[in-house]
């Protein structure tokens, strides 16, 4: 069970987020900062909410603070000319 990849764009397995927990971090951001969870292609599209569902099962309800994840639009390089195109056109 452990090997279950929660992160595919990192490949960050549960073992890998237990590890983290194991070592002191509580918080989604700090084990996204730990393990790159989240980081990847998707930015966190889809292994955010496991994430969030995973810690929110593991910490007291008390202690429970809310996701500090943001989701980023994936960024792809565009060249000048594409640009210069572009601007031609309007």
């Amino acid at each position: 069970m452990k090997d279950v990849i929660i992160c595919r764009c990192e490949e960050v397995s549960l073992e890998d987020i237990e590890v983290a927990k194991e070592n002191g971090l509580i918080t989604s951001q700090e084990i996204k900062m730990a393990t790159r969870l989240g980081m990847g292609m998707c930015q966190g599209r889809i292994c955010r909410t496991l994430i969030d569902d995973y810690m929110s099962d593991q910490i007291p309800k008390g202690m429970l603070q809310p996701s500090s994840l943001t989701v980023h639009v994936p960024v792809r390089p565009v060249s000048l000319c594409q640009l210069a195109v572009k601007e031609d056109n309007e």
